[in-house]
């Protein structure tokens, strides 16, 4: 298993590593969550079990930048991509806007514009692209030609043409604004980030993914941290033209904690790496053994299509390799974690929309317990599937409703429609029935309104929480109450979700 030793931001020396895995990671944290701990949906509530983490890794995979996806990260900022505006570390920011600010205007920014708009050119589809370029000896911007062509998802989102077009302009925007220059004068910062990241990458363990699926020898690891991605994370895969598969997420996530000082909260970043790593595995399993599951995995998302819509979950076989690797994270957390209980994991999925989470952990249990005869989950996969198509949908919904009657309601001080809505600081106060876990759930609007400024939140009572929005006058603003997200303390949730657009008055 490869280390990825001798990666040097310096040098950008890519060793092979690109791409996101699935086309799911073009929207993964299209609807995020609020606030510092902005966790993306697939993290559930790890409680006290981070409290006390033990390392696990005896050979940690090191986490460096990559000056190529710092460098497509700041074009999309500077194109006005969303994605690549929620930088967490204000100074950081603040510098890449100050210092490239004058270039929003050059070519490459423009055409990174038209991609966007005409070809969906957006999240992972960016880092992907960076992950796949390196530095020449001439310091000329090149892509690396040692990939297996196709088996990079996120970067064939990219035509032919498009890769090759780019490189001109990128090249142009990379000499004129002195990006190289730039890049290592943040070697204190990144230094920094580095450092902060280690404290959670000790506790990987990098060993537990091929032993666990039984895959073939020949996996390289690397984690490369980006500013610029924000709370995004994206879980990067292709092969080698030599066989190698080749694995490298690239994580956002950090932010800078209340003492100013550079930190990611080791209960939503850790999941998240582990989740993506899995998604390796997970999904060309499932399209592999895809014609055994494929009616029943489509009646289970049909059932659940305008939740995982609404999550940017959008076919039947999205959301089987979303539960499989929730599953694997699960089963990666109860082992190494005996101490947390599987049904607070579950809960939490399912509440997302994950219908067959639990059935999934039983088909995975049933693997451990049989490793003597599954040598590898390729083998196992037509006993998960018939656990798949045996899933009782019937008696699962006739649960679920007898469940429902113990969800917390909820009520909100806004009403959806309301107008004149007064500017300035605007306390939202949502009040529930039940005692509720310290958790919060607020998303972007479907409608493309605003999400309204937040200048604090918190809980005023375990069935109070206040949210002190920033209004501009004569503004449309919208979000969304994902009541299924807010959990209570009994193991249930607020049940329904409520879409809010208002407007301010002048």
């Amino acid at each position: 298993m490869g280390t990825g030793e001798g990666i040097s931001r310096r040098t950008n020396k890519n060793e092979g590593f690109s791409g996101a895995l699935n086309e799911y990671n073009d929207y993964l944290c299209s609807q995020i969550q609020l606030l510092d701990d902005m966790k993306k949906t697939l993290t559930v509530l790890l409680c006290a079990v981070l409290s006390a983490l033990t390392s696990f890794a005896q050979n940690p995979i090191p986490a460096h930048f990559d000056e190529c996806v710092e460098l497509m990260a700041t074009v999309w900022r500077l194109s006005g991509a969303e994605e690549y505006n929620r930088c967490r570390v204000p100074q950081y920011a603040h510098e890449v806007d100050s210092v490239f600010g004058p270039y929003k205007d050059h070519p490459a920014v423009q055409l990174a514009r038209q991609y966007q708009n005409e070809s969906g050119i957006s999240y992972d589809a960016v880092a992907s692209y960076g992950l796949h370029l390196t530095v020449n000896a001439n310091g000329a911007i090149v892509l690396e030609d040692s990939f297996l062509e196709g088996s990079d998802n996120s970067f064939d989102r990219w035509s032919e043409q498009q890769k090759k077009e780019f490189l001109e302009p990128l090249n142009d925007f990379y000499r004129k604004s002195h990006f190289h220059d730039w890049y290592l004068q943040q070697d204190i910062l990144f230094d920094e980030v580095e450092e902060a990241f280690e404290a959670i990458n000790q506790q990987i363990d990098y060993e537990w993914f091929n032993g666990y699926f039984g895959a073939e020898s020949g996996s390289t690891f690397r984690i490369v941290l980006s500013l610029l991605v924000g709370p995004n994370n994206y879980g990067c895969s292709a092969k080698l033209k030599d066989g190698t598969n080749a694995l490298s997420p690239v994580i956002g996530c950090c932010q800078v904690d209340d003492s100013g000082n550079i930190s990611y909260n080791a209960n939503t970043v850790l999941p998240v790496v582990i989740h993506e790593f899995c998604h390796h595995y997970c999904n060309p399993l499932n399209s592999q053994f895809w014609s055994l599951m494929e009616a029943s995995a489509e009646k289970m998302f049909k059932e659940r299509e305008e939740q995982l819509r609404q999550s940017a979950y959008g076919s039947a076989l999205i959301m089987m390799n979303e539960t499989f690797v929730r599953a694997s994270v699960i089963r990666y957390m109860r082992v190494h974690y005996p101490q947390i209980e599987e049904s607070a994991f579950v809960g939490e999925e399912e509440r997302q929309g994950f219908i067959l989470i639990q059935t999934l952990c039983d088909a995975l249990k049933e693997y451990e317990q049989q490793r003597d005869k599954y040598a590898t989950m390729s083998d196992f996969m037509p006993v998960y599937a018939k656990m798949v198509n045996d899933f009782d949908l019937k008696q699962y919904n006739k649960q679920q409703k007898e469940r429902a009657k113990r969800n917390a309601t909820y009520k909100v001080n806004l009403k959806d429609g309301a107008k004149d809505v007064p500017s300035g600081p605007f306390t939202l106060v949502i009040t529930f029935s039940k005692p509720m876990l310290n958790s919060i759930a607020l998303y972007m609007s479907t409608s493309g309104a605003d999400f309204p400024p937040v200048k604090s939140y918190a809980w005023r009572d375990d069935k109070t929480l206040e949210v002190i929005f920033s209004l501009e006058p004569s503004h449309q603003y919208g979000f969304v109450v994902m009541g299924t997200e807010f959990p209570t303390k009994d193991g249930h949730s607020a049940g329904k979700n409520m879409e809010i657009i208002f407007t301010t008055g002048k």
